[in-house]
């Protein structure tokens, strides 16, 4: 087992230990193939919690590539940054603290790659705030789309707590599906959770 890979378990086994929130086994290869297939330079993350999905990112990216990862929680980005650090790519990481809603508008950058794994209700804010900032091609990948099945579901199956997420779910699966700008395919992992990915096709010519 090399570094990374002893880092990797290691996050794995924090995530269960601490009910920590991580991108699923499913989830990750085909990030990971997302990353090795488009080889972005430029990715910005929404949602870093512990750094688990942040490193497969930069272990598949250019050797000169960047990410700016957003994270809300103060302890969990600090044991991302240690993590991130015991795996050697701590300098290809921008790790930013605070709400994504208001960091992204302020943000100067292009990006050729953008993941969402965070708030599920606030994906289609993340998503508008963030498409200025898409090159043209960019990959979009969006994590729990499918929200546990409840997205493809009807009202009386989602309990009632759940309810407001996956009204908001539905409103970004149905912008991204159907605007012209983007092309997307679900793909049914995480048992039952999904995974969008869309690839910009540029801004609407007027």
């Amino acid at each position: 087992m090399n570094k990374s890979e002893e880092i990797v378990a290691a996050m794995e086994d924090y995530a269960v230990r601490y009910n920590v929130p991580i991108i699923t086994k499913e989830g990750v290869a085909l990030l990971a193939k997302t990353v090795i297939e488009r080889q972005p330079c430029s990715i910005l993350e929404i949602g870093t919690a512990i750094g688990y999905s942040t490193l497969h990112m930069a272990l598949n990216q250019p050797a000169n590539g960047r990410i700016a990862t957003i994270e809300i929680n103060p302890a969990r980005i600090e044991l991302a940054r240690n993590y991130l650090f015991a795996a050697g790519i701590i300098d290809k990481v921008d790790l930013l603290l605070g709400d994504a809603g208001d960091i992204i508008p302020r943000l100067d950058s292009d990006f050729d790659m953008l993941f969402i794994d965070a708030a599920k209700g606030q994906y289609l804010d993340y998503l508008n705030k963030a498409t200025p900032m898409l090159l043209p091609g960019a990959a979009i990948v969006t994590d729990n789309i499918l929200f546990r099945g409840w997205v493809y579901g009807s009202n009386q199956d989602t309990p009632r707590r759940f309810r407001t997420i996956v009204k908001r779910l539905r409103a970004y699966l149905d912008f991204i599906m159907n605007d012209s700008r983007f092309d997307t395919t679900i793909f049914p992992v995480g048992d039952g959770d999904g995974m969008a990915i869309s690839y910009y096709k540029g801004k609407e010519k007027n």
